[in-house]
């Protein structure tokens, strides 16, 4: 009976520490899309009018990695972990909603609720091998909003350098890809107005997102 009781307690308490990892992250997420909001005001307050350009319908970033235990507020992204630490990346699919005239971008792909994918490629870049127990999918449908945000948890088992590519797919009612909507992300670790402009998302240097594992 002692030994039952005291396995029930440690699931018990490992249950306990999930929900409050899933709160944590879901929390992170909720300051993450408070600060895309407020750096997007922010930008489109010091905008001024400028010579007709091309619109970005879309774009794709991805912020982090993160890893517990989060600071209160927004954390800096955490690139060393353990084995066996979970670490969290956010994808984040950016509907652009000025219109180049209206409706916008926003309303039209995310007015019409299209299906997107995210895939997930993870590469051990020590080794030179990919991990497919770190890669995987997300799927979702769009909404009319400017942000639309997936947490990604990852859990490496082994030391090494990691590296992970984000590819995002909007499709038709078909599931078939939209040209030229498809694209992949560029790691962003800090928000701020400089990278919003009038057109879409301004970003000046494309990289994947990396993390390191120790023993």
């Amino acid at each position: 009976m002692a030994v039952a009781t005291a396995k029930r307690e440690l699931v018990a308490a490992k249950g306990a520490e999930v929900e409050r990892e899933e709160l944590a992250v879901e929390e992170l997420q909720a300051a993450l899309l408070e600060r895309l909001e407020a750096a997007y005001e922010e930008a489109k307050a010091s905008w001024r009018p400028e010579v007709a350009a091309p619109t970005n319908w879309w774009d794709i970033m991805a912020v982090g990695p993160f890893s517990a235990p989060f600071d209160l507020g927004f954390p800096k992204p955490n690139p060393i972990v353990r084995v066996g630490q979970p670490v969290v990346i956010f994808s984040v699919l950016f509907l652009n909603p000025t219109p180049p005239p209206a409706p916008s971008p926003m309303q039209i792909i995310g007015g019409a609720l299209l299906p997107y994918r995210i895939t997930y490629h993870t590469n051990n870049v020590i080794s030179m091998n990919p991990d497919p127990s770190l890669s995987g999918t997300v799927s979702g449908n769009l909404a009319p909003a400017p942000f639309i945000l997936n947490a990604i948890t990852l859990t490496p088992n082994t030391p090494g350098l990691y590296e992970v590519h984000l590819r995002a797919q909007i499709l038709t009612a078909l599931s078939t890809t939209m040209v030229p909507f498809a694209g992949y992300a560029s790691r962003v670790d800090s928000i701020h107005a400089s990278i919003f402009g009038p057109s879409g998302l301004v970003i000046r240097f494309e990289q994947p997102v990396r993390f390191d594992v120790y023993a």
